[in-house]
């Protein structure tokens, strides 16, 4: 059972600690001189020991003019190594790219100018005294077009 076998092997871990002259099964004990067992714990210094991040140079010495000159030969350092990494696209790569932006903007400023045009015109039209019957009409058809719409998304689309 491997529910057993670690319960046993946890007690005779802590037995171990207890008492440092029994036998270890699997390793051999390093004994000192004195015939008393090494077991990996050091000495106290009697000190705090300063770890390696306090030992190193933030930048942080000098006056303010010196660490302001520092701070942005760094950023400019940083940036030249940043752009030194960039695959900058080809002539013909920026050509290519620059004339689909170019058409769908202009198409789609050809949309947006007909669209408002034509909801202009609608308004000229319902603003009239003698037909306001326009915006209702508007109104029913718009709901209509959207009810449709979003029972054709409902029937094709997988839930």
């Amino acid at each position: 059972m491997p529910a057993d076998k670690a319960v046993e092997e946890k007690s005779r871990r802590r037995r171990r600690r207890r008492d440092p002259e029994m036998e270890s099964d699997d390793a051999e004990m390093a004994y000192d001189e004195d015939g008393t067992p090494v077991r990996g714990i050091s000495e106290r210094k009697g000190r705090v020991t300063p770890g390696r991040r306090a030992h190193t140079d933030d930048g942080k010495k000098g006056n303010i003019i010196t660490r302001f000159g520092r701070g942005m030969l760094e950023y400019f350092q940083g940036v030249s190594d940043e752009l030194s990494k960039v695959v900058w696209p080809t002539r013909e790569d920026t050509i290519r790219l620059s004339r689909i932006v170019l058409l769908v903007t202009i198409a789609s400023a050809l949309a947006l100018g007909a669209i408002s045009f034509l909801f202009t015109e609608l308004f000229v039209i319902g603003l009239r005294e003698d037909q306001p019957i326009i915006f209702v009409v508007f109104g029913a058809v718009v709901a209509v077009g959207y009810f449709v719409w979003t029972r054709r998304i409902m029937r094709t689309s997988e839930f």
